[in-house]
């Protein structure tokens, strides 16, 4: 059998394996959601601006007890990045809302945030730190 018929059968098994196993391909681009929550305390408004190596989704005002939420599609290199800017009266902080490596597998297709004074919190039980 020649190398390149042998690659090939051993790409498509290794490939069946992992499917059986993680239930997707995670080298195949997927559509994600972002959803951000404002819950900060005293009804202030939270004005976000995300972007990522690429996209830069602009300034958002998220009320009190809104959202605001984005989508995208994932890299096949598994390299997604997308990082706020999150203030508010007196307060500047950012954090990386989506690293596609910590994130396919714990959010799925939707990653929902509530940001609080302390870090945004992941499905409001995985609270996070700012990054600064």
């Amino acid at each position: 059998m020649n190398s390149s018929i042998r690659l090939f059968v051993a790409f498509t098994i290794i490939s069946t394996l992992l499917q059986s196993c993680s239930g997707s391909f995670p080298w195949v681009s997927k559509r994600v959601h972002v959803q951000i929550f404002n819950t900060l305390p005293d009804g202030v408004t939270l004005t976000v601006h995300c972007k990522s190596r690429d996209d830069d989704l602009g300034v958002q005002q998220i009320p009190p007890n809104g959202m605001w939420q984005f989508s995208f599609r994932t890299s096949v290199m598994g390299t997604t990045l997308f990082f706020c800017n999150f203030q508010w009266p007196g307060q500047s902080h950012y954090f990386d809302i989506y690293i596609q490596k910590r994130d396919l597998y714990e959010c799925g297709r939707w990653c929902v945030w509530y940001v609080q004074p302390t870090g945004p919190c992941l499905y409001q039980t995985d609270c996070r730190q700012w990054n600064s």
